[in-house]
């Protein structure tokens, strides 16, 4: 379901028949669920602290910008989020780079224990798969891509803050 919440599940095999039914249901492209299992997996190991597994299966691009214990260092923010609550992609676009490997591009509103966070993921697309190239993570934003298509005009707000229920005052 395209659009929808959608929440972290336990598991990559529930993960995968996850993406797979939200394909069939909204009739989305096989990239873009290999692109949605790609975070759901990128969430999975960051919420395992396995931030080694995250930097080993990603792009040389991106390690050939950082080492092991930069990145590491990078994604601590992130991690002290706290526990993923919910991730919405809010845009989804494929990129041609001359001479190289396309580039995906998407982002998340998500939502974690501590704060919401707009997160940015570029993938490189290789022959086995989508390859982190970059991360980003703005503390407290989100985004709107009215239209959700290629080409269409983001933009960039805070975040709500989130709702106090009566057990918090």
């Amino acid at each position: 379901m395209q659009g929808a919440i959608h929440r972290v599940v336990s598991g990559l095999a529930i993960g995968a028949a996850v993406v797979v039914l939200d394909g069939a249901v909204s009739g989305c492209s096989s990239e873009q669920n290999r692109e949605a299992l790609a975070v759901r997996e990128f969430h999975e190991r960051l919420e395992q602290g396995r931030v080694d597994l995250i930097y080993a299966s990603s792009s040389e691009l991106l390690k050939g910008q950082l080492s092991e214990p930069q990145f590491r260092h990078f994604l601590a923010e992130t991690r002290g989020l706290g526990r993923l609550e919910a991730a919405e992609r809010a845009h989804y676009d494929r990129t041609a780079v001359a001479g190289g490997s396309d580039l995906v591009l998407a982002f998340y509103n998500s939502r974690y224990a501590v704060a919401s966070c707009l997160e940015s993921f570029s993938w490189q697309v290789e022959k086995d798969g989508l390859k982190l190239a970059s991360y980003s993570c703005a503390r407290n934003m989100q985004v709107s891509c009215p239209g959700g298509v290629a080409g269409s005009k983001c933009e960039t707000s805070p975040a709500p803050a989130p709702v106090l229920g009566l057990a918090s005052l």
